[in-house]
């Protein structure tokens, strides 16, 4: 499995003045403008492949985020390869997976990073069906409940 140091790849926290981070900033404004008629409150990041980049830019994206002053919650939904935990470097023992089966309460699961206003819930155990856990009615309500309580869940 490939290791994730955070130190590189939480950019917009280490190196806030960096090119990088002004990148992710500029993709936050975007969605900002790019939602003007709505209040955007969830965004989801995906491709077709691995190792393109989901974990990276949605990680930079939330730190962006929640430095804005919004209260932002990151969900883990790579239930193949899940990396947010190792990003952040917290536990994965239970999480989004957990949640949905009704083995934990998702406040209990969602964990505070070191990042004021940013909290993660990870992917939890990887099932043996994550097509079917990532396309399922209970995902869409849980995110509904999340952006209850979050300004944007990503």
């Amino acid at each position: 499995m490939p290791r994730i140091e955070r130190h590189q790849n939480l950019v917009a926290q280490l190196n806030p003045k960096s090119n990088v981070t002004e990148m992710y900033r500029v993709l936050r404004t975007n969605l900002d403008f790019a939602s003007l008629d709505i209040n955007l409150k969830s965004v989801l990041v995906t491709s077709s492949l691995p190792g393109e980049g989901k974990t990276i830019t949605t990680a930079n994206l939330a730190v962006v985020t929640a430095q804005s002053g919004k209260r932002t919650v990151l969900v883990d939904c790579d239930l193949r390869k899940p990396m947010a935990h190792r990003v952040f470097r917290l536990s994965n023992v239970e999480g989004l997976t957990s949640v949905l089966i009704r083995q934990s309460d998702l406040h209990h699961a969602i964990q505070k990073t070191d990042i004021e206003n940013l909290d993660l819930l990870t992917s939890g155990p990887i099932p043996p069906n994550p097509a079917e856990v990532v396309g399922s009615a209970a995902i869409r309500d849980l995110i509904k409940e999340l952006t209850e309580h979050y300004d944007v869940v990503i």
